[in-house]
């Protein structure tokens, strides 16, 4: 069979690769040296990896012939056979016959393996009768939380509905008849080792198509990049200063020339000899020197403007390489939406469009939950249930799109639905009862202005609160993180026919353009993209509306307020006695505000340095950056200081993890197709999910910040699950925190190890399905807190 999936058949394509090479590596050393226990761990390691990997994927005959090369291993590690050239040889058309199986699965090119064939040569080195013996994969015994139903299901982690009996019955028996099968599963057994029964493929075209590169890394190289850039603003700064010299050169020459022909006019014939020898020698070296000059200039401007190609190209890689596709994060809705649309008893049919546009990695995590939170919101609060959708005339599957596409510079990605859409008059409603606004301010609004009102903070028609929903929290944390992407959000609807969410997005966060400005000898930068327009005023022009500092502004009242003052500076109030005033009009979703600044100084593109961990937040600060001239400039956040105003002191916007009351979750998983599965299927479920791969990243990761419940592989390179969970344990800190093992580590010795070590279950992923899972996390999280 060929793997469905594009993502994971990349990954297994990468990952099988490897476990195979490494698979081969290990044999060859322990052909040379028997007795190297390091070999021998690391190749039981591997192929426990790439089992797992298969299983995962459904390729059934590779999770077959790894799990017998595993017992092989087993067999030669506890003593019961030994390596020999004939043992190496098997186990070699073992890893030949996987890699061709590997490769149909990636292809869909079949190959001609009999995988029967294989097994029954490998089962003859470990001592099994392949007719009586199968893998102990399939071990039915309980795991720690039972059986709930009694009938002792081995239900693949996802959903197979395979049994050992069916399994055994697929590999292990012939349709024709038992003599025939029995004979021919004895003829393959007596072969000879020297009779191969795979032919390794070399492939002629070898080339490596993929590199694998850490964010981190990529991370580092975009810092280094921005740090070229800042060097590059300086030399062309210093370029200013030499073209300044010239011209001031240029402009003395002419002045001396001058001056030197009226001291000849003047001198007495007799001095005017001596005078002109002194003069020549002195416009030689004036020569020299204004040569100099012009030759600096020359090629301070070429070297200025090579500089610039190359941090410009390397800038652009850099970014190039940080650019994912969208279907990165739309990927993980429809899970989600079909689950909920089941809890609610709603038929949705989720459709994705442009998921192959591309934006920066950041930009995809971010965004991942303000989306999370809008489809949730448009399942419980905008579509229909089948009987009141044919009471509507509609179909009683509702439509939900999910669209990204490309704008200039910017992507957009619209979510829309063909439910019952906003309710202007509940709107309106809401909006005075809760004081937002006065009636006669809503009558005065455009029917899309009170649309914009469900973005208000803490808005909600809905007088109950749903899981669903969220718990209370409205969409206005899904706009300020939209904003905090420097993105915008806009909602249109009509009522009785669906409603449509738009954001706009740029898609790289590395780079920004901004506007330099000055207050009291201090120059901050503004956001390009929240500055509506700049204007000059004079203090007649501001007057008090309700205690407020107020301007006129295409005839509507705005409110300004001195920058200075916003972010708390020790300034006094001194505009009133200038004679004009600089005046930044800035925009923050639908809402305009106007700050008083001293100067405005220029408009550059910066790389935006985000805040130290160590500062976690600043109020009204978003970042810094470095100025050409080498000095640091601090980053104004518009939404922060939205909020300055209207309260007269800072009120943190909520955090993204405040989107929903979701369960944060460390999986810590070595296997990249195991661990890409499951966070699909924790993310869908609506867990904040932090991965770690190995067992050590994994106890730094519960030291460093807080989770809800940990979920671990047990076998793992540098420290195991077990391993992990006793180091948990033995800090009287982490008691309460829920510990859950996954494993294809069956026997009830394993499942006491993980108790002893600490873990609330340890399941085995031959004996339960995907629900199982989650009914365990849910449970144990619950069972805690």
């Amino acid at each position: 069979m060929m793997i469905e999936d594009e993502e994971l058949r990349l990954l297994y394509k990468i990952s099988s690769s490897e476990h195979l090479q490494k698979l081969e590596s290990d044999l060859m050393i322990l052909e040379k040296n028997p007795q190297d226990a390091s070999a021998l761990e690391e190749f039981l390691r591997e192929a426990h990896t790439l089992k797992g990997d298969s299983r995962m994927l459904g390729l059934d005959e590779i999770e077959m012939l790894v799990h017998q090369l595993e017992d092989c291993v087993e067999g030669i590690k506890a003593g019961h056979s030994e390596i020999t050239p004939e043992v190496c040889d098997r186990l070699y058309q073992g890893i030949d016959a996987i890699n061709q199986l590997s490769h149909q699965a990636i292809t869909g090119e079949s190959v001609n393996i009999d995988p029967i064939a294989v097994l029954a040569s490998l089962m003859e080195l470990s001592g099994n009768s392949p007719a009586t013996t199968q893998p102990d994969l399939f071990d039915d015994s309980d795991d720690f939380f039972g059986d709930s139903d009694g009938d002792n299901d081995d239900d693949d982690f996802f959903g197979s509905d395979s049994t050992p009996e069916q399994f055994t019955e697929d590999f292990f028996t012939d349709d024709s008849s038992a003599d025939e099968s029995s004979f021919a599963v004895s003829t393959i057994a007596s072969l000879k080792p020297e009779q191969s029964v795979v032919t390794p493929v070399i492939n002629q075209d070898y080339q490596i198509d993929t590199i694998r590169v850490e964010p981190q890394k990529l991370d580092t190289l975009m810092t280094q990049a921005s740090e070229l850039n800042v060097t590059k603003l300086r030399i062309s700064q210093q370029m200013a200063e030499i073209e300044q010299i010239s011209a001031l050169w240029s402009e003395w020459i002419k002045q001396d020339s001058s001056i030197v022909t009226e001291i000849e006019q003047a001198l007495d014939p007799q001095l005017l000899q001596p005078l002109k020898q002194f003069l020549n020698n002195t416009e030689q070296r004036v020569d020299i020197l204004g040569s100099l000059i012009n030759n600096l200039r020359l090629r301070a401007s070429e070297d200025v403007a090579s500089l610039g190609i190359i941090s410009d190209r390397l800038e652009s890689g850099i970014n190039g390489l940080r650019q994912l596709p969208l279907a990165t994060v739309f990927n993980i809705y429809p899970r989600m939406v079909r689950d909920l649309a089941r809890q609610q008893g709603k038929e949705i049919e989720l459709i994705i469009e442009g998921g192959d546009t591309k934006a920066d990695k950041r930009i995809l995590e971010e965004i991942k939950d303000p989306l999370l939170h809008l489809i949730r919101n448009a399942i419980d609060h905008g579509i229909e249930t089948p009987p009141e959708r044919i009471a509507k005339g509609k179909a009683t599957t509702a439509t939900l799109l999910l669209r990204g596409y490309q704008m200039g510079s910017s992507i957009g990605i619209d979510l829309s639905d063909d439910g019952r859409g906003l309710n202007i008059s509940s709107i309106r409603n809401t909006a005075i009862r809760r004081k937002m606004h006065t009636e006669a301010e809503i009558a005065a609004m455009s029917e899309s202005e009170i649309q914009s009102l469900i973005f208000a903070s803490g808005f909600s028609t809905r007088t109950e609160i749903t899981e669903l929903s969220g718990r209370g929290v409205g969409l206005d944390v899904v706009r300020a993180n939209v904003e905090r992407l420097k993105g915008a959000i806009q909602v249109t609807s009509v009522p009785g026919n669906g409603c449509k969410f738009q954001v706009r997005l740029n898609t790289s966060l590395a780079t920004t353009k901004v506007l330099i400005i000055e207050i009291e000898r201090t120059l901050y930068a503004l956001p390009l993209e929240f500055i509506q327009t700049m204007i000059t005023l004079s203090p007649q022009d501001i007057y008090e509306l309700e205690g407020k500092p107020t301007i006129n502004f295409e005839e509507r009242p705005l409110s300004v307020k001195q920058l200075g003052s916003l972010l708390q500076l020790p300034t006094p109030q001194v505009y009133r006695s200038k004679n004009y005033l600089s005046c930044i009009v800035l925009q923050v979703g639908s809402e305009l505000f106007g700050v008083i600044v001293d100067d405005l100084v220029d408009q550059q593109d910066i790389v935006l340095k985000p805040q130290s961990k160590l500062l976690k937040r600043i109020p009204n600060i978003t970042g810094a950056t470095i100025l050409g001239s080498g000095e640091v400039c601090m980053i104004l956040n518009p939404v922060d200081l939205l909020h300055s105003l209207r309260k007269g002191s800072w009120n943190a916007v909520p955090s993204t993890t405040s989107l929903a009351t979701k369960n944060r979750l460390l999986l810590v998983e070595d296997s990249i197709i195991i661990l890409t599965q499951m966070r699909r299927l924790l993310q869908g479920a609506g867990y904040d999910v932090t991965v770690a791969e190995n067992g050590f990243l994994g106890l730094q990761q519960v030291q460093a910040q807080e989770f809800d419940i940990v979920l671990s592989d047990v076998e793992m390179p540098q420290m195991t699950g077990l391993e992990m969970t006793t180091k948990i344990r033995q800090n009287s800190k982490y008691d309460r925190l829920p510990i859950v093992l996954i494993t294809t580590l069956a026997s009830r010795e394993d499942k006491r190890r993980g108790m002893a070590a600490g873990a609330n279950a340890y399941l085995t992923k031959g004996d339960f399905n995907q629900q199982l899972l989650l009914k365990t996390l849910d449970q144990l999280i619950h069972a805690h807190h």
